[in-house]
């Protein structure tokens, strides 16, 4: 089968060398197209749920690679809040927790912060955030954090706007997977690409 891949998707080298020794073949204009999931055209594999879990396992392994790699203290001790609780930020609070890291929960949902607290976590309302932390992850795509908490370090992974809505210095982070571990990235976009295209034959 052709296929194109559309931009410059880190992920891609190794998609393309995975396509390519499964027998496909890259052309510049198939109707196979293949694009970020921010541009929501070409193959939807981004809906996929199996893609949507590993891809924020993955998300959140880079967010803490981030941070204990920008940060001068150890994670292990660590006072940090995780703005959202869907996938991403279960995943990244529990490894967090795992590493002895004393983690916050930030959410809207009366629901996410029960779930949070049941996990062993600290949880508070998003509109009633304490002011002083080492590391603050916005995991919300919308302006919902105010200042630095403390000169925490900040991480946001949300796509545009983004999840500050104060002028304040932070590390955007949004397309992890690709950055992070773009082999890995591309091994789960190429299962999800597979998955869809056999759910869409089997519809035929």
């Amino acid at each position: 089968m052709d296929f194109t891949l559309l931009g410059a998707d880190p992920r891609f080298m190794y998609l393309k060398r995975r396509l390519e020794l499964d027998g496909h073949r890259l052309t510049p204009d198939s109707p196979n197209k293949i694009a970020p999931p921010a541009w929501r055209q070409g193959i939807p594999y981004y809906r996929d749920e199996i893609y949507v879990i590993e891809n924020a396992a993955l998300t959140a392994e880079g967010a803490l690679e981030l941070l204990m790699r920008r940060s001068n203290r150890a994670i292990a001790g660590m006072d940090v809040l995780v703005a959202g609780f869907g996938r991403i930020g279960r995943f990244l609070a529990g490894m967090l927790s795992s590493l002895g890291a004393r983690v916050t929960v930030a959410a809207r949902s009366a629901a996410a912060r029960a779930e949070a607290r049941a996990r062993g976590y600290e949880a508070v309302d998003i509109t009633n955030i304490p002011s002083l932390f080492d590391g603050v992850v916005n995991t919300i795509p919308a302006p919902v954090l105010e200042g630095d908490y403390g000169g925490a370090l900040c991480i946001d992974l949300a796509s545009a706007p983004g999840g500050w809505a104060t002028d304040t210095p932070v590390l955007k982070a949004p397309g992890l997977p690709g950055l992070y571990a773009p082999r890995a990235a591309a091994g789960v976009m190429a299962e999800a690409i597979y998955r869809v295209m056999e759910e869409e034959e089997n519809r035929e």
